[in-house]
């Protein structure tokens, strides 16, 4: 049985500059767009504005619609094989906030020229404050990815030890791979790179401006604080390891930042660390004694009681994953169900918090819909 393959997030700039299409293994394996960032998209998800919808079908639905974010736009096409996604965007009005998690797609009409496209899965209406947190999110995950291709392409390392020093730097063996792909297949890399960074400040700087404001908690001083001040690659790999195997995250908050709210439908960033368990196929995670960055150290007691020694207590997100297990009856588990499950088994809100950011960070629960919560 073929495992779901995980869903990223990149910024159309990136996704429409990505021509590097390959299929591994046998007929049933998935095919991957690998990124400039060294993204190995199967998968994505993204939030952005409804610009363009197009029926381009004769005598059947053929739907063509762009969907945009500030830094560009993602073409989406939904035919007979989609029938619900063409119901759901044939009721679109234009423009309108969308979100979309679908399968990458390319189209060579000529050697040398390759379009990108998406095939959706799934679609949902969404808000302009979705649509920030999910720019703030996607700019931390991508400023990352580009960390670890800086390090990559410094290290002069290749292959199998390339892989290595990347995985031992907090990538997850499917970044990891990619970035090695991306490395020997994408020329200019470095130029691109820096185009890229500039692109995000841009995003980021949009929805820090006067007459736009972005989502309560969103985080967007310090994202874009973070992105412009352009750590070298080697320091931001030691202090900012990627714990994620997805972009289908909502990346980790500053505890600074978090202090002003921390709803769980923010599922915002943080530099603090906390320990983790080893990798496992479907996510990936660090050793117990590395700390990954996005997690956090809770050395709260209880005082209801003696405190059981730290390595006795359980992790609050294998608590939230596990009640996400039990919980789930094959449609996923509503967050505000998943909250009050977790209150009441003695966590807090900002301990499900952490933990729902935590886990979709590594890639072990990823969002099908809009406020559902399912794990990978």
């Amino acid at each position: 049985m073929v495992e779901r393959e995980v869903a990223w997030r990149v910024f159309a700039h990136e996704f429409i500059h990505s021509d590097y299409f390959f299929h591994d293994g046998d007929e049933r394996s998935p095919n991957y767009l690998v990124t400039p960032t060294g993204a190995r998209v199967n998968r994505l998800y993204f939030v952005g504005v409804l610009t363009e919808i197009d029926n381009l079908g004769a005598g059947e639905d053929m739907w063509r619609v762009r969907v945009s974010d500030p830094t560009g736009a993602f073409s989406v096409y939904a035919g007979q094989y989609q029938p619900q996604a063409s119901v759901f965007l044939a009721g679109l009005d234009v423009p309108s906030f969308v979100a979309i998690t679908g399968k990458a797609r390319t189209y060579e009409p000529e050697d040398g020229t390759i379009y990108t496209s998406v095939r959706p899965e799934e679609l949902n209406t969404a808000s302009d404050h979705i649509r920030d947190r999910w720019i703030v999110d996607t700019a931390r995950l991508t400023h990352e990815r580009i960390g670890f291709v800086r390090s990559a392409m410094d290290s002069g390392l290749k292959g199998d030890e390339l892989t290595a020093m990347l995985v031992q730097s907090g990538a997850s063996p499917e970044l990891a791979n990619g970035i090695l792909r991306a490395v020997s297949h994408y020329t200019d890399l470095g130029k691109y790179l820096n185009t890229l960074s500039g692109v995000i400040v841009d995003a980021l700087k949009n929805l820090a401006s006067t007459d736009h404001q972005p989502a309560p908690g969103a985080g967007v001083s310090y994202a874009m604080e973070e992105v412009a001040t352009s750590k070298s690659a080697d320091a931001m790999v030691k202090e900012t390891p990627a714990g994620y195997s997805i972009e289908d995250t909502q990346p980790t908050q500053s505890k600074q930042s978090a202090q002003s709210t921390r709803p769980v439908q923010h599922i915002l960033s943080k530099q603090s660390t906390q320990t983790t368990q080893s990798p496992q196929p479907a996510h990936f995670t660090q050793p117990e004694t590395a700390p990954v960055a996005g997690e956090e150290i809770d050395d709260r007691k209880n005082d209801s009681g003696p405190a059981r020694p730290e390595k006795d207590k359980p992790e609050p997100d294998e608590m939230v994953y596990e009640l996400m297990g039990i919980m789930d009856k094959g449609n996923g588990v509503p967050v505000t169900e998943l909250v009050d499950e977790s209150k009441r088994s003695g966590l807090t809100d900002e301990q499900v918090d952490d933990a729902v950011t935590t886990l979709m960070s590594e890639g072990r629960c990823y969002e099908p819909r809009i406020g559902v919560l399912r794990r990978v």
